[in-house]
């Protein structure tokens, strides 16, 4: 048996089990659901069974609809034509305008800048 002193401290209850803990100001602890919960989108037409659960999940068609993966995650689109979707870089390096001569620190990484002489 787990002392009041235990229970607090490890967030048990006084067989040992976990019990959710309030908010410093005693407050419950709030969890915000999926997205078609709020009405952010449409709820998941499908369902996928996890042996002791099921879980609701967006079938193909609302996959390919909204641009959504099974469970609601936003994935990048192809192209009308099924290809990749492509950024386009600098002008500098598509040899547009020159190079950034200079260089700017930002302590774990590094940037290309343009001096006082190339503006």
């Amino acid at each position: 048996v787990y002392t009041e002193e235990q229970q607090q401290r490890l967030g048990v209850d006084e067989e040992g089990n976990k019990v959710e803990q309030p908010n410093s100001d005693g407050s419950a602890k709030q969890v915000i659901g999926p997205a078609w919960t709020r009405g952010e989108i449409e709820k998941p037409a499908g369902e996928k069974n996890h042996g002791s659960y099921t879980t609701l999940v967006y079938t193909e068609e609302q996959q390919q609809r909204l641009g959504v993966d099974e469970e609601g995650n936003k994935v990048e689109q192809p192209n009308s034509d099924g290809s990749a979707k492509q950024v386009i870089g600098p002008a500098w390096t598509r040899g547009e305008i020159e190079k950034p001569a200079g260089e700017k620190n930002h302590g774990s990484y590094t940037t290309l800048v343009y001096t006082e002489e190339q503006q």
